[in-house]
């Protein structure tokens, strides 16, 4: 097993001094990627998520298992991800997974180990149970902060779910980092997820962003085909031949899909998608549900 000093915080320093699983991390990206003023960014997901109620041709859809979301900047990816979470504002979860990509490259699938995750809206439990479940489970999986520093996908998600169920059910959430996106690390992850939710009422929440360019655009459609198919060999062969040059969170989906489907959620239904030439990337929103 390779070291991992150089990244790799087994005990965060603000968890010193603090009792266990009382641990709160603080926001790092607000005020960067959304507002960092509790008024602001609730005012403005409220607002995006009731812009995106408003069309009268786009009903909602009942009995999501999974959303499928980019993630960046608000500026760019609020009105994709409102597409995504009005779905599920009168829904009720005991338990929100998300399978996330990182920015640092590692043979490993982490959860953090800290109690809370911050944002300016308030605080939001992980679930200790499943963290050390999934831990248990497989020995590819760690209790780390490898990969949190720099990983903005899960944090730009948490408003949204303040807003959404957390207006009504308390929030209890396990973050799945996903260091590189190889067969065997996504096939773990699948085969763990897949047996662990099984008799969960559970959320799959996963990450990615397709990058723009003529090339890839024949790819990402392959690659939704796979997704709506769930294609699952389809779909890691792509994630491993392509890689990031097609998208940031390609396994991350591709576990999504073959989770999906293992829980009985084999309906795909594409949301919304739009190109952005400013990031040079392609956004979608998408579900499975059960019917």
């Amino acid at each position: 097993m390779p070291a991992y000093s150089a990244l790799e915080s087994i005990m965060p320093v603000a968890m010193s001094n603090l009792p266990p699983n009382r641990t709160v991390r603080p926001p790092m990206f607000a005020g960067e990627l959304y507002p960092s003023d509790a008024l602001t960014l609730q005012a403005q997901v409220d607002a995006a998520i009731s812009h995106a109620n408003r069309d009268p041709e786009k009903p909602l859809i009942p009995y999501v298992r999974t959303l499928l979301v980019p993630h960046g900047h608000y500026k760019h990816v609020l009105p994709i991800l409102a597409e995504g979470y009005r779905h599920i504002e009168s829904a009720r979860y005991e338990l929100i997974v998300f399978v996330a990509p990182t920015v640092d490259k590692f043979d490993r699938l982490v959860i953090s180990g800290y109690g809370y995750f911050g944002t300016p809206l308030g605080n939001i439990e992980l679930s200790d149970y499943v963290r050390n479940e999934l831990c248990d489970e497989d020995d590819d999986f760690f209790i780390s902060e490898l990969g949190l520093p720099k990983g903005s996908s899960i944090e730009v998600q948490l408003p949204l779910l303040q807003r959404t169920i957390g207006k009504h059910h308390a929030l209890r959430i396990v973050p799945l980092l996903i260091g590189n996106q190889t067969i065997d690390l996504c096939n773990e992850a699948a085969t763990a997820l897949s047996e662990i939710l099984t008799s969960k009422s559970a959320l799959v929440i996963a990450m990615n962003n397709f990058h723009l360019s003529t090339e890839n655009t024949p790819l990402v459609e392959e690659f939704m085909a796979g997704m709506r198919e769930h294609d699952y060999g389809a779909l890691i062969r792509m994630a491993v031949m392509h890689g990031e040059k097609l998208g940031t969170g390609l396994g991350a989906w591709a576990i999504a899909a073959r989770v999906s489907h293992s829980l009985g959620a084999r309906n795909f239904h594409l949301l919304t998608q739009q190109s952005n030439a400013e990031t040079k990337q392609h956004f979608i929103s998408a579900c499975y549900t059960h019917h």
